[in-house]
This record gives structure tokens, C-alpha cells and sequence, in this order.
């Protein structure tokens, strides 16, 4: 559990806000994955917005609550909590009525978010190459560098994966986008995840055992956002599709995962240049 000590916490306010604070962005994949948590729990909360697209989560306020640079966040009463998937297992303990994260499947469930949470950058490689142009992407460099020169403290110690944030984005300013190696990457590692979550669909409902847990909200977010980019899973996952059409009729997983509507507009445009210059997901997806 990443919980941040007061001497880790540079915007002192916080400490003082009472109640569940949920620092987030309607576009990120671990702030939607909360959110869907938060509703099917029925847990109250008050919403902070910080828009990752104008680089909110850059400025002095925002890395003094979070170090690394990300969102979500949570502050209850004061303490500050960072890692989505931390702070999911934190309030499932608190808030007890349906348990999404059950003692019994602990082990499996744990293990599913480690492999989850391992593959989050290629998520993010595929998002930041097929959604929206790069220029749109790319942080801009007055804001990469006050983060690089912000606190680099968690938990009191120096934090490795600040680090880890910042040469992501760093390196897609060089390189001016994502590598054609490294979409070829993170295609073949996400072949190879839902070929696994498949199998596991033959045998239950849902991905961990028969009752809905953390790893299907989890993994529909990724699913939506596969979809998004022109990923098809029913010819090759057919029990992954027949799930993930069931969790699209529940109005919490579909309203929280839905793209703002300037960014699908943005993003149709965009998927019209990507088919005319030949660099859709389909022709990287079809590559050996």
C-alpha cells in the first residue's frame, strides 16, 4: 500500500479535506477503473478533475499531492493514498458491502492486477499512437521539466517510479511518437494476455471465479480501450467477447470508459489519416 508520509505531502491543504477526495481524468484508464470500483460499491466521493490533456497533473499543486505524476489519487481525511490498484484494495477493506476484492480469490486476484498493472505503458503506447496525433500527445517540455525537478520522495525514500514517468515522456518527445518496434511489442504482449484471459473465461463467468471481482473491471477498461483503437476480439477470443459485451450493458462500465465526445471526434479524424497512410492498428495487428 503506497501511502504517503506528511513530509512526502508539499500541498498542504490536503491534509485538511475530509471524506473520500478522488483526484482523476475522465481519459485515464486507472482513474476509470477506480470510478467503475467506487459505483458498483455504491461509495460516496468528491470528485477533483485534473486534466492530464493541459498538463494539470505537471504544476507544483498537483506533484505535491502525488510525486509521480499520475492520477488517480486518493486523500481520505487527509492521508494520501497513490497506485489505483492500492487504493482500490484499501477502500474495498473499508467500505465491506460488496466485496470486489474477496479474501478467498486474494492470491489470483493479486496476481492478475501485477500482470495488469505490468503491461499499463503498452496500453499507453498503443493509446498515445492510435487515438490521437502525436502533437496532441506530447507533454510539452516547460512542464516535463518542472516535474523533473520537482520531489522525487515516496514513502520517504527516492522513488524509482517517478523515474520510469519521466522517461516515458521524455523519450516520446525525442523520438517524436511511439516506435513501430514498440506498438509491435505491446500488440503481441496484449495477443498474448487475452489469449490467457480467454482460457480462464472457459471455465467461470467471470476471469478470477464466478462472481464479478477487480480484475474484470480492470480488464474490461483495457478492453474498451483496445476497442477504441480498432481492436476485434470476437473471431480469436470468442469467450473474452461474449464477457465483455455482458459488462458493456452495465451503465457504470460503459458511461465511465466512453471517450469525451471532442476526443471521439478527434480520434475518427485521426483513424481516417491512420487509414490512408497505411499505419492503422489493423496493419501492425496483421504483422507476423
Amino acid at each position: 500500500m503506497v501511502k504517503l508520509l506528511d513530509t512526502d505531502i508539499k500541498t498542504k491543504e490536503v491534509k485538511k479535506w475530509q471524506g473520500i477526495n478522488i483526484l482523476h481524468f475522465q481519459g485515464s484508464s486507472c482513474s476509470q477503473k477506480l470510478r467503475i470500483f467506487l459505483k458498483e460499491k455504491n461509495i460516496n466521493w468528491k470528485s477533483h478533475h485534473v486534466n492530464l490533456v493541459t498538463g494539470d497533473n505537471f504544476t507544483d499543486w498537483f506533484l505535491g499531492i502525488n510525486p509521480r505524476g499520475v492520477v488517480p489519487v486518493l486523500v481520505d481525511n487527509g492521508e494520501v493514498h497513490i497506485e489505483s490498484n492500492d487504493i482500490i484494495k484499501y477502500l474495498d477493506n473499508k467500505f465491506p458491502s460488496k466485496i470486489l476484492w474477496p479474501a478467498n480469490e486474494a492470491n489470483k486476484i493479486e496476481k492478475f492486477l501485477e500482470e495488469e498493472d505490468g503491461i499499463h505503458l503498452d496500453l499507453r503506447n498503443l493509446t498515445m499512437k492510435f487515438v490521437a496525433p502525436t502533437f496532441l500527445m506530447k507533454k510539452k517540455e516547460k512542464d516535463i521539466k518542472n516535474f523533473e525537478e520537482s520531489s522525487n520522495f515516496v514513502e520517504g525514500v527516492e522513488d524509482k517510479q517517478k523515474q520510469i514517468q519521466l522517461n516515458f515522456h521524455k523519450n516520446f518527445i525525442k523520438d517524436n511518437g511511439i516506435s513501430s518496434s514498440s506498438i509491435q511489442k505491446s500488440i503481441n504482449v496484449f495477443k498474448e494476455k487475452l489469449t490467457k484471459i480467454d482460457n480462464e473465461l472457459s471455465k467461470q463467468k467471470f476471469i478470477v471465479s464466478n462472481q464479478l471481482t477487480i480484475v474484470d473491471i480492470a480488464w474490461f477498461v483495457y478492453l474498451r480501450r483496445l476497442e477504441a483503437i480498432g481492436f476485434n476480439f470476437k473471431k480469436n477470443y470468442p469467450n473474452l467477447s461474449k464477457w465483455y459485451i455482458k459488462l458493456k450493458n452495465n451503465k457504470n462500465f460503459l458511461k465511465e470508459t466512453s471517450l469525451p465526445t471532442p476526443l471521439k471526434i478527434i480520434s475518427s479524424i485521426f483513424k481516417a489519416y491512420l487509414f490512408l497512410t497505411g499505419q492503422t492498428f489493423n496493419n501492425y495487428l496483421n504483422k507476423d
